[in-house]
C-alpha cells in the first residue's frame, strides 16, 4: 500500500483531485441555490441553515478530533493498518451509535432549540445523515493516506450525482420542503457508505489489540476542543447570533451569501487533505513548506477574484432577486477561507511535534474576539457585520498560529510575499467599489492581479502543469 509522497507537484497534484472530490460533496448548495432560492423563503432556509449548523456541530462531536489522529497512527510504520482501521471503526460505531440514540430520545427539546417544536423530523433526519458519514469517514481518509485519488473522486462524483437527484425529485417535484432536502441528503450518505463498503471490508478486523487506542485517544481528543472552536465557535456561531439577534430570514440571507464564500473553502480543503498526508510523510522538508504556502495563497486569490470582482453578475445567473442583499458579505467570507488554509499550514508543526493541545489556548482568543465582535457588530451592521467578524476571526487565529507554531516547528514562511499578494487584491476590489464598482472596472482590477500573480509564478506554474501526473 503506497502512501509516500514527496513533492510540491504532489502535493497540488493530490489537492486539485481532492479539491474536486471535496467540491463535488460541498458544492451541492451552489448547485442547487436555483432551485432553493426560487421554492425557499428566507425563514425556510434560514431553517436549513440552522439544520445544517447542528448537523456541523453533531460532526465534530462524532469524529472527537481522531480523524488527525488516525493519519498518524496509519504512516506510522510499527502499527498494523488494518488494526489501526478496525479500532477506529468499531470505537466510532460504538461511541457514535450510543449518542445518537440519546439524540433521538432528546430530540424534541434539541427542535425547541434550534427550530421549532414540530421540526423533530429534522433533527432526527440530519442525526443519521452525519452518523452514517462519520462511520464512512475513515474509508474516505484512506483514500487521501494511499493517494488513490481517483476511487475518492469517483465516489463522491456518484454521490453528488444521487443528492442532486434526489434533491430535485423530492423538493421540486414531490414537494417535501426541507424534509426532501435532508432526505436527499440521507439518501447520497447510504450510497456513499455502499461505495466504500470493499474498503473498508479489506481492512476491518476483530483480531486487534485495543492497547494502541489509548494512544489514539491520548492524541486525538485534544483536537475536539479544537474542533468545536473552529468549526462552531468560528464557522458556525455567526448564523445561531443572527437567527438570536436579527431572526430566521436574516440567517437565511446571510446562509446564501456565505455558501458562496465557501467556494473558496472548497479549494482549502482540498488542500488541506492533501496537505495532512504531505507533512505527515514529509516532516523535514521545510523548504516545500515554505513555497506551498505561497503557491497556495496565489491559487487561492485567482479564485478570490472571481467570487469577489463578478459577485452581481453570478447572483444574477444563480439568484432569485429576494436574496440578493446576501452578495455583499461574499468577498469577505472567501477571504476569511484563505487565512483560514493559512492556518492549517501553520499549524502543521504542532501534529509532526504532537504538540495538539497547544492549540487549544492559542484558538480561544479568536473565538472570544469572534463572539464578541458579533453580539457587537451584528446589531450595528447586520450580516455585514457577522462577516468582519468572521474575516478578522480567522486572521488572526493564522496569526497566533504563525507565531507559536514557528517556536515549536521553525519555518520561513515568506510573510512578506504573501501579504503582499493579498494586499494587492484588497486594494483593487476596494479601488473598484470606491470608484463605482463597474464592470469594466471590475474586469480591469481582476486582470491586473492575474496577470501580476502569473508573472511571479510563472516558472512554477509552467513546471506545476508540465510535470503534474496522478498516481492512484
Amino acid at each position: 500500500m503506497e502512501i509516500k509522497s514527496g513533492s510540491i507537484k504532489d502535493l497540488f497534484g493530490q489537492s486539485f483531485i481532492y479539491g474536486i472530490g471535496l467540491f463535488l460533496r460541498k458544492a451541492l448548495a451552489f448547485f442547487l441555490i436555483p432551485l432553493y432560492t426560487h421554492v425557499f423563503t428566507h425563514t425556510q432556509y434560514g431553517k436549513l441553515a440552522m439544520v445544517y449548523l447542528f448537523s456541523g456541530a453533531l460532526t465534530t462531536f462524532f469524529n472527537l478530533g481522531l480523524d488527525a489522529a488516525f493519519l498518524k497512527q496509519f504512516t506510522d510504520e510499527k502499527y498494523d493498518k488494518k488494526e489501526v482501521y478496525s479500532r477506529l471503526f468499531l470505537f466510532r460505531l460504538a461511541y457514535s451509535s450510543f449518542f445518537l440514540l440519546l439524540i433521538f430520545l432528546f430530540s424534541p427539546g434539541l427542535s425547541n432549540l434550534l427550530l421549532t417544536s414540530k421540526d423533530i423530523n429534522l433533527i432526527q433526519l440530519a442525526s443519521i445523515t452525519i452518523w452514517i458519514e462519520c462511520l464512512a469517514t475513515p474509508g474516505l481518509l484512506i483514500l487521501r493516506i494511499t493517494n488513490r485519488s481517483k476511487k475518492y473522486v469517483f465516489i463522491n462524483t456518484s454521490r453528488f450525482v444521487i443528492n442532486i437527484a434526489l434533491n430535485i425529485l423530492l423538493v421540486l417535484y414531490y414537494k417535501m420542503g426541507i424534509t426532501g432536502v435532508l432526505l436527499g441528503n440521507l439518501g447520497s450518505s447510504f450510497i456513499l457508505l455502499v461505495l466504500l463498503y470493499p474498503e473498508m471490508r479489506k481492512l476491518l478486523t476483530i483480531k486487534l489489540q485495543w492497547g494502541p487506542l489509548k494512544r489514539l485517544l491520548h492524541y486525538g481528543l485534544p483536537l475536539l476542543p479544537l474542533s468545536i472552536i473552529i468549526w462552531i465557535g468560528l464557522d458556525l456561531i455567526d448564523r445561531w447570533l443572527i437567527k438570536w439577534i436579527l431572526g430566521l430570514d436574516k440567517t437565511g440571507i446571510y446562509t446564501l451569501g456565505y455558501q458562496f464564500g465557501t467556494a473558496m473553502g472548497v479549494l482549502v480543503y482540498g488542500f488541506c487533505g492533501a496537505w495532512t498526508a504531505f507533512f505527515y510523510n514529509n516532516p523535514e522538508n521545510k523548504k516545500a513548506f515554505v513555497e506551498s504556502s505561497v503557491i497556495f495563497v496565489r491559487f487561492a486569490l485567482l479564485l478570490w477574484a472571481v467570487l469577489s470582482f463578478f459577485t452581481p453578475e453570478i447572483f444574477r445567473g444563480m439568484v432569485s432577486e429576494k436574496y440578493w442583499a446576501a452578495q455583499s458579505i461574499v468577498p469577505i467570507i472567501a477571504l476569511s477561507y484563505i487565512f483560514f488554509g493559512l492556518e492549517e499550514i501553520f499549524t502543521a508543526g504542532f501534529y509532526i511535534k504532537s504538540r495538539t493541545g497547544l492549540l487549544i489556548p492559542i484558538a480561544l482568543t479568536p473565538l472570544l474576539v469572534n463572539i464578541s465582535l458579533n453580539l457587537y457588530l451584528i446589531p450595528i451592521y447586520g450580516i455585514m457585520g457577522a462577516a468582519v467578524s468572521t474575516l478578522l476571526s480567522y486572521f488572526l487565529f493564522a496569526v497566533f498560529s504563525y507565531l507559536i507554531g514557528n517556536k515549536i516547528f521553525p519555518v520561513r514562511y515568506n510573510l512578506k510575499t504573501i501579504s503582499l499578494d493579498i494586499g494587492l487584491g484588497i486594494i483593487l476590489l476596494g479601488s473598484t467599489t470606491l470608484a463605482g464598482n463597474t464592470l469594466y472596472q471590475r474586469i480591469l482590477a481582476f486582470l491586473i492581479l492575474i496577470l501580476t500573480l502569473s508573472f511571479k509564478e510563472k516558472e512554477k506554474i509552467r513546471k506545476l502543469f508540465k510535470n503534474l501526473y496522478i498516481k492512484d
